[in-house]
């Protein structure tokens, strides 16, 4: 990836192979082209923050900041026209993975944070109403911690990024945090765990899935080069 994406922290389809992407701390959208793997248009949204994630609907993109706002933006190659949604969330949560869900026009959000629910602790999912443009509060997924348990160690998985495939039709949830990634019901039953721990996921923050079913993760570059992977759908 370019330098100005070492820092990459979500990515999503624009118009295949053109992606957009943000870079954490900048206020700004990256549209990436997947297949001449170079930036082809930057565009300001905002001042700099702690921006995690990034989802498109249509003409609408839509950007996570890590305390729960939502940035909604249109006409974002032109005339950028943003509005702030401000959610019951904040920094304690430390909010990261967000994603478009179509069929129920809505956004799932993604915490950092666990929480517990009658003395247990689980990994939780919000969804963002755009209908109504409120966000539930009553997680849509639930994610216990009795399923991650390495070395006694509070964070052994922390979501930063979710997607939905578009042939299975299972949420799919990584973690930087113990390299992992877990597939999902739309129950909310965990169906399969894989590990992320080889050494081309330096940091896994950014997932979505072509129509096709294709799978693309995106990793920060901490000392090093960003990255996005590529794994082939196999039915």
């Amino acid at each position: 990836m370019s330098k100005k994406l070492v820092e990459i922290s979500g990515i999503s389809v624009l118009d295949f192979p053109h992606i957009l992407s943000i870079n954490d701390e900048d206020g700004k959208l990256f549209e990436y082209n997947l297949e001449s793997g170079k930036v082809e248009g930057i565009y300001e949204f905002g001042k700099d923050g702690d921006y995690e994630d990034i989802a498109i609907n249509n003409d609408t993109v839509y950007v996570l900041r890590s305390d729960g706002a939502i940035y909604e933006i249109t006409d974002f190659k032109n005339a950028p026209k943003v509005e702030k949604h401000k959610t019951f969330l904040s920094e304690k949560q430390d909010t990261e993975g967000l994603y478009f869900d179509a069929l129920n026009n809505q956004l799932l959000i993604a915490c950092k944070e666990e929480v517990e629910i009658d003395d247990e602790d689980y990994n939780v999912i919000y969804a963002f109403n755009l209908d109504t443009q409120t966000l539930q509060k009553t997680p849509v997924f639930t994610i216990s911690k009795k399923h991650f348990k390495f070395k006694g160690k509070k964070h052994d998985f922390a979501p930063s990024g979710l997607a939905i495939h578009p042939k299975t039709n299972t949420l799919f949830v990584i973690s930087s945090i113990g390299k992992l990634m877990v597939e999902m019901t739309l129950e909310g039953e965990i169906i399969n765990k894989y590990s992320l721990n080889y050494s081309h996921f330096k940091q896994p923050e950014g997932i979505f899935f072509k129509a096709n079913g294709d799978l693309y993760i995106s990793n920060e570059g901490r000392k090093g080069k960003a990255n996005i992977l590529k794994f082939d759908y196999i039915n």
